[in-house]
């Protein structure tokens, strides 16, 4: 059963008796009381980086707005015929 004790996601009875204490059930073990939570060594990097033969593709393949649109009928086709 998923309870929320202190703000605090518990899923155990374990986790409910440690978020009574206030201490952070989620937390990593060892992790001194009063620092920030979960956090990874990727934080603030780019999510994708292009490298090799794909490194300068993003820059050729650029996308241009259209400078103007046709206004001409479009062919048609008698699918009874």
């Amino acid at each position: 059963m998923i309870s929320v004790v202190n703000g605090f996601v518990c899923s155990s009875g374990c986790d409910v008796e440690a978020a009574k204490k206030g201490k952070d059930p989620s937390a990593p073990p060892g992790t001194p009381p009063g620092t920030p939570g979960k956090t990874s060594g990727f934080d603030k990097q780019p999510v994708t980086i292009l490298d090799g033969a794909l490194k300068g593709l993003a820059a050729v393949n650029a996308v241009t707005a259209v400078s103007s649109v046709s206004t001409s009928p479009k062919p048609s086709v008698n699918l009874l015929a």
